[in-house]
C-alpha cells in the first residue's frame, strides 16, 4: 500500500542536500538561481586559497611523521605475512606425520608467536623513544627563536588589510608551526579589536588557508566564537553591542569560507529570532548582511534561508520597532533577497536623434566644436530643430565645464537660424522661473547649470545686460511678500545666493564701466540686504561670497546691519536724483544758449551708432556731433562711449538719455544698456534681372528728361564772396582779408574801416575792358549791406569755434581712452571704424577676466556683421 501524498507547505523549513535542492521538485526558485558571488574578485577572495604544500616543506606542516609511521606499519605487516605462510606450509606438510608430532606442533607454534610479539613491541617502544628524544631536542633548540618570532608575527596581524599580506603572513606562520603556536594564533585571531570589523574577512581567509593542513586552528576558533555567542546571548543585557556584532560577523565570514557549518549559523539566527528585540535585532541583521546573501544563493540552503527571511519580515510587521531597527531589518532582507524588478526598457530613439546626442554629449569638446557645428548645420533643420532645442536645454546632464561650448554652438547656429537662439534664451529664462516657483531640492543642480548657461549666453552676446539684471532682481524678490514666502524661499535656505553667485561669476566681470557698472553697484547693495536676511550663512556660501566681492568689487564695503544697508540705498537714490536733475538743467541751459543751425550733412545717426546716408546704412561711419560713443574694442566700427561723472563734460546724446538708470528702475518701456548695440542683419533679396533692366532704363530716361529741362532755365549770377586778387592791391599795406561782393547793380567791396568814424572805407572792384581795377569809396555804418556782412562774418567765426571745440574734445577723449582703457587695436577701416578679424572663430574657452566678450564674426547677405564688446 502506497503512503498518502501530503500537501506541500512552502513555509515549512526543510534541510535538503545539494542534489535535492537542485531538483525542480525541491526548490521553486532553483530555475532562477543567481550566481553565488557578485563579481570575480569576490569569488577569488573566498574560493581561491593558496596551497601551503607548494610554499612550505611537508616537515613543517607535520605531515612527514604521519607518513613515516604509515610506511613502517605497512613494512611490518609485509614481514609478518611470509612467516605465517611458512608456518602454514609446515603445518600442512606435518599433517602427514604421526599423531604424536601433531600434538607437539601447536605448542611450538604458540611459543614462536609469543616471542615474535614481544620483539615487535620492543621495537615499537624503541622507535617511540627515539622520536620523542629527537622532537624534544629540536624543540629545545628552536624554543627561544620561535617565541620571539611568533610574537612579532602576531603583532603584524592587524596590519594585514589585503589578500597578499594575509597570505604572506600565513606562509610565515607555517615556519613557526607547533601546537602551542597554533593555540596562540587561535587566541590572537579571536581577540580581534571589536571596532576593527574590516579585519574579519582577512582573518577568516587565514584560518581557511591553515585548515587545509592544521585542522585544530579552525576548530579551536569556532569553539571560542560559539562559547562567546552563547554567553552573550544568555546574559540578556543591553551591553557590549560592539562585541556581539564582532562575534556574529566573524561567524558569518567563516561561513562564507565554509569553515563554520551552516547549522551553526542557522542556530545563531534562530536564537535571535526567538527573542527578537533590542540587541538581538542588530545581531540578526548583521549576520544576514554578512552571509545571508551567500546562504540564500547556495543551493543547499536556499529554501531554509528563504523561510528564515519570511519569518524575519513577519516579526518586523508584528513588532513595534523604532525607525532605526525597521530600516535595519528592511536593508538586511532586501540585501539577501532583492525585490523582483522588471528589466529596464531602454528608450528607442531614431538614428538621427542618437547622432545628435552623440555629437552634443560625447564628441563635444574644445577641439571638436567646429566639427560639431558643421555637422549640426548639415541636419534637416525643420525636422531636427525641436529635438535639438530639447538637447541644448539638457546642459545639466553633461559636464559642467562644457556649458560654455553649448553657448558657443548656440551663437554659431544663430548666424543661420535666428529663431533657434531666441528659443534657447526663452526656454532658459522659463526654466529659471519654473525653478523659483517650485523650489524643488532635486532640481538644484539643474538650476545652477541654467544660471551658468544664461551667463555664457550673455558672454556670447545672445542676451543684453538688462536681461541679466532682470533675472538677478527676480531671484531676490520672487515670492517675497506673499503667503508662500516660507515655502518658496525659507529663511534658512541659501540656494538663491548660490544662483546669484554663479551668474555673476560667469559674466559679472564685464560690468565694469558705463551704466552697467552703476547698475551692478546698486544690485550688490540690494544683494547685501538679502544676505543679511538669511542670518548666519554656511561656511562654503560665505567663502563664495568673499571670492565674488574680491573679483567684482574689491573696494566695496560689506555691510553688517540692515540700518547701514538702508542708509546706503537712501544715499544712492538721493545722489542719482540730484545728478539727473542737474543733468536736465544743464541740457536745457545749453539748448537755450546755442542758436539753431542747420546741419550741413544729411546723414543721421542710427540707434546702434551707425550712420545712414540717403537711406543707406554705412558701417563704421561716425557722426561729427556725437559726444558719447560706444565701445570699440570689439571692432564694430564705432568709438567707445565714455562714462563721465563731470556734468560739464558729460554730454549724452538722445539714445544715452533713454538708457538712463531712472528709466530702467522705473520700468517704463524697453530700456537698452548704453554698452549694448542693436545688430541689424539684412538678407539680400533675390531680384529678377528683367526687372532690374527695366528699372535702369526708366532711371536713365528720367535723368535725361531732368537734364533737358534744366538746360532751358535761366541761370542768374548768385551773390558770392570772393577774395580780392593779390595783383590789384596797391601800396605797401595790402589788406588781404577783404571780401568782394558782386551785386546786381555793381560790384561793391566792403572792408573794415576806422572804428571811430561813422563811415566805412570800402574798395569797389570794377572792370574796364579786359582789365580789373579797384576804386575806394565810403559808405555809412548803418547801411544794410554793412550790417548783413557783419552778421555773416560773426556766424562763420562762431561756426569755426564750434568745430574747433569739438575737435579738441574728441582729441581729449582719445587721450583718456589710451591712458585709462589700455592700448587700442590699430586695424581701422577706410571709413574710420575698426574691423575685427573677418575669419569666424569658434573658440569655446570662456574668459574669466575682464575684457571683451566673446565675439563671432558673421558673414550674412548684407555684408559683414561685427560683434561688439560687452
Amino acid at each position: 500500500m502506497q503512503p498518502p501524498v501530503m500537501p506541500d507547505d512552502g513555509h515549512t523549513t526543510r534541510v535538503t542536500s545539494g542534489e535535492n535542492a537542485s531538483s525542480p521538485v525541491a526548490g521553486k526558485e532553483s530555475s532562477a538561481m543567481e550566481a553565488l558571488w557578485d563579481d570575480e574578485d569576490t569569488r577569488a577572495f573566498y574560493e581561491c586559497l593558496p596551497d601551503l604544500r607548494a610554499f612550505v616543506p611537508a616537515v613543517l606542516l607535520g605531515e612527514a611523521e604521519t607518513k613515516n609511521e604509515q610506511s613502517s606499519k605497512t613494512q611490518e605487516l609485509n614481514d609478518v605475512t611470509p612467516e605465517s605462510d611458512k608456518v602454514q606450509i609446515d603445518a600442512q606438510e606435518n599433517t602427514e606425520v604421526s599423531a604424536d608430532s601433531e600434538t607437539v606442533q601447536p605448542t611450538h607454534d604458540k611459543e614462536e608467536k609469543d616471542k615474535e610479539k614481544s620483539k615487535e613491541s620492543d621495537k615499537e617502544k624503541g622507535k617511540e623513544k627515539d622520536t620523542d628524544k629527537r622532537g624534544e631536542s629540536e624543540r629545545d633548540k628552536t624554543k627561544g627563536l620561535d617565541g620571539t618570532n611568533l610574537e612579532a608575527l602576531l603583532h603584524r596581524l592587524p596590519t594585514c588589510v589585503s589578500r597578499d599580506l594575509i597570505d604572506q603572513l600565513t606562509v610565515e606562520f607555517c615556519y613557526l608551526n607547533s601546537k602551542s603556536s597554533r593555540k596562540k594564533l587561535a587566541r590572537a585571531l579571536f581577540n580581534v579589536p571589536r571596532t576593527s570589523l574590516e579585519l574579519l574577512p582577512y582573518y577568516s581567509r587565514m584560518v581557511a588557508t591553515l585548515s587545509t593542513c592544521m585542522k585544530d586552528v579552525s576548530s579551536m576558533l569556532l569553539q571560542l566564537l560559539e562559547d562567546e555567542f552563547n554567553s552573550l546571548t544568555n546574559k540578556k543585557d543591553q551591553m557590549n553591542i560592539e562585541t556581539k556584532i564582532r562575534n556574529i560577523r566573524f561567524i558569518g565570514e567563516l561561513c562564507k569560507f565554509k569553515i563554520a557549518p551552516t547549522g551553526m549559523v542557522f542556530s545563531c539566527l534562530k536564537t535571535c529570532l526567538d527573542d527578537f528585540m533590542h540587541h538581538n535585532i542588530d545581531v540578526a541583521c548583521n549576520l544576514l548582511e554578512t552571509c545571508g546573501r551567500f546562504l540564500y544563493r547556495s543551493p543547499e540552503t536556499t529554501i531554509r534561508m528563504s523561510n528564515m527571511l519570511d519569518i524575519l519580515m513577519r516579526l518586523k510587521n508584528v513588532k513595534n520597532l523604532d525607525p532605526r531597527q525597521s530600516t535595519l531589518v528592511e536593508n538586511a532582507y532586501y540585501l539577501c533577497k532583492p525585490p523582483e524588478r522588471s528589466a529596464r526598457v531602454s528608450k528607442v530613439r531614431p538614428p538621427l536623434h542618437q547622432y545628435i546626442r552623440k555629437l552634443l554629449f560625447s564628441d563635444l569638446d574644445k577641439s571638436s566644436i567646429e566639427h560639431v557645428l558643421r555637422q549640426l548645420r548639415k541636419l534637416p533643420w525643420n525636422e531636427c530643430e525641436p529635438y535639438l532645442l530639447k538637447c541644448f536645454l539638457k546642459v545639466h546632464k553633461g559636464k559642467y565645464g562644457q556649458i560654455h561650448l553649448v553657448a558657443s554652438l548656440t551663437a554659431g547656429l544663430s548666424r543661420y537660424h535666428d529663431d533657434f537662439a531666441v528659443a534657447v534664451v526663452d526656454e532658459v529664462l522659463e526654466e529659471i522661473r519654473l525653478g523659483l516657483e517650485q523650489n524643488n531640492y532635486a532640481m538644484q543642480q539643474q538650476r545652477i547649470a541654467f544660471m551658468r548657461f544664461l551667463g555664457e549666453l550673455y558672454n556670447y552676446e545672445l542676451v543684453d545686460s538688462s536681461v541679466i539684471f532682470d533675472t538677478l532682481y527676480l531671484i531676490l524678490s520672487f515670492g517675497h511678500g506673499t503667503t508662500e514666502q516660507d515655502t518658496l524661499d525659507p529663511p534658512e535656505d541659501c540656494f538663491r545666493i548660490r544662483m546669484v553667485v554663479t551668474l555673476l561669476e560667469t559674466c559679472g566681470h564685464y560690468f565694469d564701466r558705463g551704466s552697467s557698472k552703476r547698475k551692478l553697484d546698486r544690485f550688490l547693495i540690494h544683494f547685501q540686504r538679502y544676505i543679511l536676511s538669511k542670518g548666519v550663512l554656511p561656511l562654503d556660501v560665505e567663502f563664495d561670497l568673499q571670492d565674488l566681492f574680491v573679483e567684482l568689487r574689491p573696494n566695496m564695503m560689506r555691510y553688517s546691519s540692515f540700518e547701514e544697508v538702508n542708509a546706503a540705498l537712501v544715499e544712492l537714490e538721493e545722489l542719482e536724483r540730484r545728478v539727473s536733475t542737474e543733468k536736465s538743467h544743464s541740457e536745457k541751459h545749453s539748448d537755450s544758449e546755442k542758436p539753431p543751425r542747420r546741419k550741413k550733412s544729411s546723414s543721421t545717426l542710427s540707434a546702434n551708432g551707425r550712420t545712414h546716408t540717403n537711406g543707406v546704412e554705412g558701417n563704421g561711419e561716425l557722426h561729427q556731433n556725437v559726444a558719447g560713443e560706444t565701445d570699440s574694442d570689439s571692432g564694430s566700427g564705432t568709438i567707445d562711449r565714455i562714462d563721465r561723472d563731470d556734468d560739464e563734460t558729460d554730454r549724452e546724446n538722445q539714445d544715452e538719455g533713454c538708457e538712463s538708470e531712472d528709466d530702467y528702475d522705473d520700468g517704463g518701456g524697453a530700456v537698452f544698456d548704453e554698452d549694448d548695440e542693436v545688430h541689424v542683419r539684412q538678407k539680400v533679396a533675390e531680384v529678377d534681372p528683367q526687372e532690374m533692366a527695366d528699372f535702369d532704363r526708366e532711371l536713365r530716361a528720367l535723368m535725361q528728361e531732368s537734364l533737358d529741362s534744366r538746360k532751358l532755365e535761366l541761370r542768374s549770377r548768385p551773390t558770392i564772396n570772393m577774395i580780392i586778387p593779390m595783383n590789384l592791391f596797391e601800396g605797401p599795406t595790402k589788406e588781404h582779408h577783404s571780401r568782394v561782393m558782386e551785386g546786381e547793380s555793381g560790384d561793391d567791396t566792403t572792408d573794415e574801416g576806422n572804428g571811430g568814424t561813422k563811415e566805412i572805407r570800402v574798395k569797389v572792384l570794377v572792370k574796364r575792358g579786359n582789365k580789373q581795377q579797384t576804386k575806394e569809396m565810403y559808405i555809412p555804418r548803418d547801411c544794410s549791406l554793412v550790417q548783413s556782412t557783419k552778421q555773416k562774418e560773426a556766424a562763420e567765426l562762431e561756426e569755426k569755434q564750434d568745430i574747433k571745440r569739438l575737435v579738441l574734445e574728441y582729441n581729449d577723449r582719445e587721450e583718456e581712452e589710451l591712458n585709462g582703457g589700455g592700448s587700442q587695436p590699430s586695424n581701422w577701416t577706410q571709413s574710420g571704424g575698426r574691423v575685427s578679424n573677418t575669419r569666424p572663430t569658434w573658440d569655446g574657452q570662456s574668459r574669466t577676466s575682464g575684457g571683451s566678450r566673446h565675439r563671432h564674426i558673421y558673414h550674412s547677405g548684407a555684408g559683414i556683421y561685427y560683434g561688439r564688446r560687452r
